[in-house]
């Protein structure tokens, strides 16, 4: 089978294999405008020294499944080149070493690095890019909202003959988005952070090895993803961010050993709706504030 080139682009983890020297926590980052805070954060990743690639510096489920995006990607007649967008480094390729940080375009987390979409374009924009990724090559992107957001100028220039976004925000073209379905989750299984990247090694097993933005391989997912939808039904009631931080604190004076995934769990036994990456910053905050 001969294999040609085909850009994958997706999102960084908050998970990292080793932990970040303190002054590369964007919560370090002295107040002031982005430009200031951009320029300082530039200073600080040169001055520590990489801890290896990007490609081992990532954990967890969502990170698991790009490696498995790849393999996807490799198995169907692709020679897949990776690139990982992220809040701390820009965009790069995997194979790129850089240190261990702790940046993200979420919102209501320590590291955040931006609270308006404006500040995290502005952000975006002044981060230490690597090289760019080939535009007339055939291309995947998988990107979560926050990030999509992020770089909406940069993804205003993507070819839809070519190239197909996964995930993506509202400001992304229809043209080459195809919007997180969270519907699709019992077909797919998984977190819903790693949703995005599911869908989109479902896409390339449909595709199986054809142009991945065709006419014919976004038929054959509408079919697929009519037959696979299930809509999701939920019987937790969703309450403030104050009331769980009391929860929160509540459980750990029971027990001071009590990790951050079990509290979740047991929240959501409780009855209590509370998406992961909020519960996340929560549960952080509950003993910070």
């Amino acid at each position: 089978m001969s294999h040609r080139k085909l850009t994958i682009v997706v999102t960084c983890t908050d998970r990292k294999a080793v932990a970040p020297a303190e002054t590369l926590r964007a919560s370090t980052l002295p107040a002031g405008t982005v430009g200031e805070r951009a320029a300082e954060w530039r200073a600080r990743l040169e001055a520590e020294p990489p801890v290896g690639r990007l490609l081992d510096l990532y954990k967890g489920e969502t990170w698991t499944q790009a490696k498995r995006l790849a393999a996807t990607a490799q198995r169907t007649g692709w020679e897949p080149d990776v690139f990982v967008a992220s809040a701390g480094l820009g965009l790069r390729r995997v194979d790129d070493s850089a240190p261990s940080y702790a940046a993200t375009f979420a919102r209501r987390q320590s590291d955040s690095v931006a609270t308006r979409n404006s500040d995290a374009r502005a952000w975006w924009d002044l981060l230490p890019h690597g090289s760019e990724p080939a535009l007339s090559r055939p291309a995947i992107w998988v990107l979560s909202e926050t990030y999509a957001s992020a770089m909406s100028p940069r993804l205003r220039s993507l070819d839809p003959e070519t190239t197909v976004v996964i995930g993506g925000a509202s400001n992304t073209p229809a043209t080459v988005r195809v919007a997180s379905n969270r519907n699709l989750r019992a077909a797919l299984g998984g977190t819903v952070s790693s949703l995005n990247t599911r869908m989109a090694i479902r896409w390339l097993e449909l595709a199986d090895g054809k142009c991945v933005s065709s006419d014919a391989v976004r038929q054959a997912w509408a079919d697929w993803a009519q037959d696979a939808s299930q809509v999701e039904r939920y019987d937790r009631r969703p309450v403030s961010d104050d009331t769980i931080r009391v929860l929160i604190r509540d459980m750990r004076a029971q027990r001071p050993r009590l990790s951050k995934t079990v509290a979740l769990k047991e929240l959501r036994a409780s009855g209590i709706a509370c998406e992961q990456r909020r519960f996340s910053g929560l549960f952080e905050e509950a003993f910070t504030a």
